[in-house]
Parts: structure tokens; sequence; C-alpha cells
């Protein structure tokens, strides 16, 4: 994110401020004090509204979560979810920390609430912290399978704080896709404008060797 032009952008029409951090789709993660000086700066003027969707992967140590200035009473919402390093995608299910007052005016326009076995499931997880660092070691595991893959191919990468990885494939993304889905590996989809780029996550350490050797194929 560049601070400075997208602090030009805000102005007295602005009401919601959106900001992915790490990124999706390109795993980046911004310098330490650029979110929360960006959001100190202008949550006065519009409702900020930060997805860490991907925090629990940040491999810097100590990084803060904006969850900090929710607690100082700032106009923030940070959004959490299970979908990722908890393994509950298909639970669909994740939370909203803010202040009680916009809470409350979130919740009288909840569209439909989640159910109990998503509920129990997240509750479970919480207290699964075995799980949660199992889960970290693997998706560090995973990424470096990827990363070394991409370093004996040749192709760019950007180094990720998620559980995915972003890489320059030199020739249409679509295409990719395609040669990829032919071998039994499905990668993500295209991200215009960078449609020369594609995401792949993490999984098993089987799935990964399997996206391997299925790259080291179609790029051959």
């Amino acid at each position: 994110m560049d601070g400075n032009r997208l602090s030009k952008r805000v102005n007295n029409k602005t009401s919601l401020i959106f900001i992915c951090n790490p990124n999706n789709p390109t795993g980046t993660l911004l310098k330490r004090e650029a979110m929360k000086d960006f959001c100190t700066a202008h949550d006065s003027q519009a409702m900020i509204f930060s997805d860490e969707a991907y925090y629990d992967f940040i491999t810097e140590p100590d990084y803060p979560s904006m969850v900090e200035l929710v607690k100082e009473g700032r106009n923030i919402i940070v959004s959490k979810t299970f979908s990722k390093v908890y393994g509950l995608a298909g639970m669909r299910i994740g939370y909203l920390v803010a202040r009680p007052d916009i809470a409350t005016r979130l919740k009288a326009s909840v569209m439909a609430n989640t159910n109990i076995l998503a509920i129990e499931a997240a509750k479970e997880a919480l207290r699964d912290d075995e799980f949660y660092k199992f889960s970290i070691l693997k998706n560090k595991e995973a990424k470096q399978m990827i990363y070394n893959t991409l370093d004996g191919l040749e192709l760019p990468y950007i180094p990720s704080h998620t559980n995915f990885v972003f890489f320059k494939t030199g020739r249409p993304v679509d295409q990719v896709i395609q040669s990829m889905q032919n071998e039994g590996v499905l990668i993500g989809r295209p991200f215009p404008p960078l449609l020369e780029w594609a995401r792949i996550s993490t999984g098993t350490l089987d799935q990964v060797q399997q996206f391997s050797n299925a790259l080291k194929k179609v790029m051959s």
C-alpha cells in the first residue's frame, strides 16, 4: 500500500476504507507502522476496515494487529476468520472486532446467523493450540517447497506472509491454469491486471509435491 497515494484519495465522500493486510493476492505485508499511521490519520474521516484473514501466517515477530486501535476506541473494524490457519473454510465462520456501538449498528444489518456446528467448531479450534502450531509449521514447510520449485524454474515470486504464493508465470495465466488443470492441479484464478501472475495455495506436503511436479512439466 502506498499510504501517501491512498491518503490523497480520501475525501468527504469517503465512507469506508478497506485494506487487506497481509494482502491477497500478493501475500505482502505493510511496514510495521504504516497501517497504524494510516488508520490514526484517517479514521476520523471514514470507517476503516482492516482484513486480517492471514494475520496468523505473518513471519515478522510481534507484528501489530489493528485490534490494538479498536481497544483505543478508534473508528476501525478488524475482521478475523477460521478459514485459514484453523482449516475451517467449509464452516464459513469468522468474526469482527469493533467498538460496541459499531458492533451494535452492524448487528442490525446481519442477514443470517451462523449455525451451531460452526460456532462449536470455532470454540474448539481456539482451544487447540497444538493444531494451531502444527498448521503454522506445515504452512511454512509447504511454502518453502513452493519457493524451491520456483527457484529451480527461475520464476519470480513474492515472499509470502500468507498461506499462498504469488508467482510470475511469464505467459498468460489462463493458459497456465488450463495446463495445470490438465495435470490434475488447480491454481488460483486470474487477478487482473496481473495476467502473467498465478496464486498457489499451500496444502498438504503431498499436494504441494504434486503441484511442483505438474509445474515443472508445464513450464518445461
